[in-house]
């Protein structure tokens, strides 16, 4: 189908609950399977359809049942992260954003509601902190071999105490799509992304060196040993021009 935003899409619904969908996602060893599936749609950019479809969401039910308890949720999505882990994906951190791990990612997460920061995966939440984290609509960013992952989990409870309606999204793109905002002023940009990229990140280096210098004064641990996608590497552009 088209869509009046300049791109076109591909979608499939599930829409018998007891008939939920099957998705494979295919990428070598970091492929995955995901089930209870209700809709998946591509999308692809009408001015660069040499690209093909840049970005597939898929949305699915945590379980088939109606409602889920915070726990079984939290599990749930646990054994998901792990299964990405396992698979090969790496978590990312936006440009912009502290690069901080565990407890301390997720008490950020927290403190900062509606700014979709990165959660780190390997963290298991406290009960207190999961019932805080999913009226937030969580989010885990990843990244693999030139592809960008991100699940998100949005909540609705439930007249039944502690039981609520979970729906998770998988969100896979292209690294042209993920860096995609910062050239939404000219479509020649756009598809050179590679030769602007580097300098288009330069504000966002140095908004996540001054959150940091704020966070370690509060007592906040840096994780320096984070490994961003080559694309944002002060020199990737400098080095994508010489291959042209």
């Amino acid at each position: 189908m088209n869509h009046p935003s300049g791109v076109y899409a591909y979608q499939m619904h599930w829409d018998d609950p007891k008939k939920l969908g099957l998705v494979k996602y295919s990428q070598g060893q970091h492929s995955f399977d995901l089930d209870n599936v209700t809709i998946v749609t591509g999308l692809g950019d009408k001015d660069s359809p040499e690209s093909g479809v840049e970005n597939w969401d898929v949305h699915f039910k945590i379980s088939p049942s109606g409602t889920t308890s915070y726990e079984e949720a939290r599990d749930k999505i646990a054994a998901l992260l792990a299964k990405l882990r396992a698979a090969g994906w790496k978590r990312y951190i936006e440009t912009s954003d502290p690069r901080l791990v565990g407890k301390e990612a997720t008490a950020y997460a927290l403190s900062k509601p509606g700014a979709l920061y990165s959660i780190d995966s390997t963290y298991m939440p406290t009960g207190e902190e999961w019932r805080n984290l999913i009226v937030s609509e969580p989010r885990w960013l990843f990244y693999t071999d030139g592809v960008f992952l991100t699940l998100s989990l949005s909540y609705q409870s439930s007249s039944t105490p502690d039981m609520g309606y979970y729906l998770t999204d998988i969100q896979v793109s292209t690294a042209s799509d993920n860096y995609t905002p910062y050239f939404t002023d000219s479509i020649e940009r756009r598809r050179q992304w590679k030769q602007y990229l580097s300098d288009e990140l330069t504000p966002a280096r140095a908004e996540r060196a001054k959150h940091e210098t704020e966070l370690k004064a509060q007592g906040y641990t840096i994780d320096t040993t984070y490994l961003p996608p080559p694309y944002e590497a002060p020199d990737f552009s400098a080095k994508a021009g010489d291959t042209h």
